[in-house]
């Protein structure tokens, strides 16, 4: 499973199971996931708790017909604008009409043509996709705002608190048991202090992105895994695999590549708490450089992968990054023009891939 291309939906209910027949035949090329109901009430449940990219709705149905359904589906917030087609034996322009007014996209009389209802399931789809991608980046646009100001704010706080400590620190006698004390606010300072960079990260704030050369790469997987390690039995085992071109100079700078590296690497290992092989390849195509690290940890379903690209998300493989590790390096690498792509399968493991282009 892929968390940039999760597989899209279509609803189809229709008490005639010919035409689910239909749909299964017209949708299986598509590679795209078919929920069938054979009443009104039941489509309209499960078109409330999955939120399908499509439905279809026959307009006759048992319980509650088509036209109710979609008027329903209309007024609640989750399913206000997802494309509803109806289905009808009968071609009445009324009917139609009545159909258009209830909210529905598109009206098709049965039986249907194959090749119309196919451009339609095609067409409407990649408009759901669409509005879906714009959805997502007006909603990370609005909270960028608020997070850089937060952010600011909170590293002013941060700076105050830190140096107080440590004027606290050098001014107190080394005898003296409060001085632990003084060094542990100045610790978990610095620690607020990186979770504070993480948010200016996410809020866009633009820094020098620099160049890491092939060495730095080299130096950062070395560093990244080495941190990622601390604090394990250090039971597992780094596979590398590929090499990057010598003399090539990435369009990320060598300090943020490795806090990319590190953020991923230790999300492999807390996934393996028992050890295991993470494997790390390297490769190049059109000057683009691709970063694929795989474990053979636990793995996450659909809905947990997501959650994990999501700011503040935590769940047990992530304990200590205040939930800011993944979105933090999503965020850097699209700084710069590139892109995380994750796939996981429950049970076997999980592989990010990082793509950052030269510069």
């Amino acid at each position: 499973m892929s968390s940039g291309h999760a597989t899209q939906t279509i609803l189809v209910a229709d008490d005639d199971p010919g035409i689910h027949a239909i749909f299964r035949k017209l949708v299986k090329p598509l590679g795209v996931e078919l929920i069938s109901c054979l009443d009104g009430l039941s489509a309209e449940e499960r078109a409330l708790h999955d939120r399908p990219d499509l439905v279809f709705l026959d307009v006759l149905m048992p319980g509650r017909d088509g036209t109710e359904v979609c008027r329903n589906l209309r007024r609640h917030p989750s399913t206000a604008i997802v494309p509803i087609l109806l289905l009808s034996s009968h071609g009445d322009p009324k009917d139609r009409l009545r159909g258009l007014e209830a909210g529905a996209n598109d009206y098709l009389v049965k039986p249907v043509e194959l090749p119309e209802v196919s451009a339609k399931i095609r067409t409407y789809l990649e408009l759901s996709r669409l509005h879906r991608k714009l959805v997502e980046s007006e909603r990370r646009r609005a909270v960028t705002g608020l997070l850089r100001g937060l952010a600011h704010q909170f590293n002013n706080i941060l700076c105050g608190i830190s140096g107080t400590a440590q004027i606290l620190d050098l001014r107190m006698d080394s005898k003296d048991p409060t001085k632990e004390l003084a060094k542990t606010i100045v610790q978990y300072s610095q620690r607020a202090a990186t979770i504070s960079q993480q948010l200016l990260v996410l809020a866009g704030a633009r820094r020098d992105s620099g160049d890491a050369s092939n060495n730095d790469v080299s130096e950062a997987v070395r560093s990244a895994w080495d941190a990622s390690l601390s604090g394990t039995a250090r039971t597992h085992r780094l596979d590398l695999q590929g090499s990057l071109p010598s003399g090539i100079r990435l369009r990320m700078g060598a300090a943020d590549l490795q806090a990319c590296m590190f953020h991923i690497m230790q999300n492999a290992v807390h996934s393996m708490p028992s050890g295991g092989d993470v494997l790390l390849k390297l490769s190049v195509v059109d000057r683009v450089s691709t970063l694929s690290l795989t474990d053979t940890g636990r793995g996450m379903s659909q809905p947990e992968m997501e959650k994990a690209l999501e700011p503040f998300y935590q769940n047990w493989d992530r304990p200590s990054d205040a939930g800011l590790g993944l979105p933090f390096v999503r965020a850097l690498v699209e700084e710069i023009g590139g892109s995380l792509e994750m796939h996981s399968v429950q049970g076997e493991g999980t592989t990010v891939q990082l793509q950052i282009p030269f510069s």
